[in-house]
């Protein structure tokens, strides 16, 4: 059964090897708070949640379990803000809101992240706490939440306008929230170091319109995906909910515009700056699920318990394809395996920067070198605040002492000068 679970569902992310980007957060946060706050001035995201794991490892360790578990928490604080939201703002009794979480539990974009050592489910968690916080007219929370969702990443300011639309409360607020982002701001503004000169993210093609919805359900990334056939399908499955379940009410309004509008947007401003990055839409996955839950409560009993019988089968059918899809590679294995041959002094090379941050996670910081590469081949956006010109080598060492050369994350050879 414990094989089967850690095997078969999304518990599977919990256990596997970390990837770039997982190693890059711990490498980030163990450096003392100066450090992290001026290399983050120079990177893509902003401070908060490398300063909330910093302190996390301190407590709990850095093994891969203790690291992703500080986004574990906050999926569950998101889970529980949802579920105050179905009671408080929706007016759903307890156990209905209890039943409805289902759908949360098994949504793939949510489950995903909660299992990765990445800032995104602490984003998901304070979108939504600002959102619940608008909702319940509580200024102090809500000033709590965006400023923190601010420090956390930058697309929360796409969530602070969305909700400025529908109130001009708040725009007092938004001024507030404005001076305390500015230090950061400056702080970003005076670093002479890394510029963003290069990016991953590539213009979109229209059929990103009729894939849209499918894509903020189950998070889906061209990159990770073989098919996109599934979401397309996914996508007009949840549209038509969405239309039968229309009602001309300012809530229906405000939760698609928190589901469906920021990321429509955002693809549309996307034909000319690039910024479509489906996981940074973690949030309207949230706002979404509470969109299916309005329009299902508009249906006869019998329709509602059909479709959510519908939507959990199908969900569960693309979480197969996404553990396949979103395996990543066991350079564990290998680096551990290099570990056991390893003399003291020998050291380990990587071809590809991009599992320079792994083999320094898994191996030693000081022993690791990106081998063959000049510093201005090494783009911005793979951590290049992280690694310094002195991690660039391009000769072997004398023997006695050998360099594992690792060529991709489950190859290596080894080799030294005579």
């Amino acid at each position: 059964m414990i094989n089967f679970l850690f095997t078969k569902t999304q518990l599977m992310f919990f256990v596997q090897s970390f990837w770039r980007d997982e190693s890059f957060s711990y490498l980030l946060a163990k450096r003392n708070i100066f450090e992290m706050f001026v290399l983050t001035a120079k990177d893509f995201n902003p401070p908060l949640y490398y300063f909330l794991l910093h302190f996390w490892m301190k407590v709990f360790g850095s093994s891969e379990i203790a690291l992703r578990s500080l986004s574990l928490i906050f999926y569950w604080a998101t889970l529980y803000v949802a579920y105050l939201f179905m009671v408080e703002i929706m007016k759903l009794s307890g156990k209905k809101s209890a039943l409805y979480l289902l759908l949360f539990l098994v949504n793939p974009f949510l489950t995903y992240y909660a299992f990765e050592a990445r800032m995104y489910s602490l984003l998901a968690f304070l979108a939504t706490l600002s959102f619940y916080a608008f909702f319940k007219k509580n200024d102090r929370l809500y000033l709590i939440a965006a400023i923190a969702g601010l420090y956390t990443h930058y697309f929360m300011i796409f969530v602070i306008a969305a909700q400025l639309i529908f109130s001009k409360r708040l725009w007092k607020k938004a001024i507030w929230i404005a001076v305390a982002f500015l230090p950061w701001l400056v702080l970003v503004a005076v670093q002479k170091g890394l510029r963003v000169n290069s990016f991953w993210i590539e213009k979109p093609t229209p059929s990103i319109f009729l894939q849209l919805v499918g894509i903020i359900y189950t998070g889906f990334e061209n990159s990770s995906f073989a098919k996109d056939q599934p979401v397309t399908i996914m996508s007009v499955f949840l549209l038509f909910l969405i239309a039968i379940g229309y009602k001309k009410t300012k809530l229906f309004w405000q939760l698609l515009l928190w589901a469906v509008g920021i990321p429509l947007s955002i693809a549309i401003i996307s034909f000319y700056k690039p910024i479509f990055f489906p996981r940074y839409f973690i949030f309207s996955a949230v706002g979404l699920i509470l969109l299916l839950v309005y329009v299902l409560e508009k249906l006869p009993v019998y329709a509602r318990g059909l479709i959510i019988i519908l939507i959990v089968i199908v969900t569960f059918r693309y979480q197969q394809t996404d553990l396949i899809a979103r395996k990543k590679d066991n350079i564990r294995k290998t680096i551990t395996e290099i570990k056991t041959l390893a003399g003291k002094n020998d050291v380990i090379y990587v071809t590809n920067e991009l599992d320079f941050f792994d083999a320094q996670y898994y191996f030693s910081e000081k022993r690791v070198f990106i081998y063959g590469k000049t510093y201005k081949e090494i783009p911005a956006y793979v951590g290049k605040v992280l690694i310094p010109k002195s991690k660039l080598v391009y000769s072997l060492p004398v023997y006695p002492e050998r360099a594992f050369i690792l060529t991709s994350p489950d190859h290596y050879e080894i080799q030294a000068t005579y």
